[in-house]
């Protein structure tokens, strides 16, 4: 299966997991299959949205699927 890229964006270093499982850190380049996935950032929950679902297809690790979806809660970071 092709593998694909991805770099979820955060203001700071959090656990990224990927359907459940931690795949890597905030800001990194993270490698996975190609699919329907379903991301967060573990607990605490203190950012929203709790989770991202996102189809990734067609990345390069040059050019990655960026996620900026996530942010601080209000009265966060």
């Amino acid at each position: 299966m092709p593998m694909e890229f991805v770099v979820v964006n955060y203001p700071e270093v959090r656990d990224v997991s990927i359907d459940g499982e931690v795949a890597g850190k905030t800001n990194d380049t993270l490698m996975l299959e190609r699919g329907h996935h379903t991301f967060d950032l573990g607990i605490p929950k203190d950012y929203e949205p709790e989770s991202v679902e996102k189809n990734v297809q067609d990345t390069t690790e040059i050019i990655p699927l960026i996620i900026d979806d996530f942010h601080p809660k209000e009265g966060g970071i």
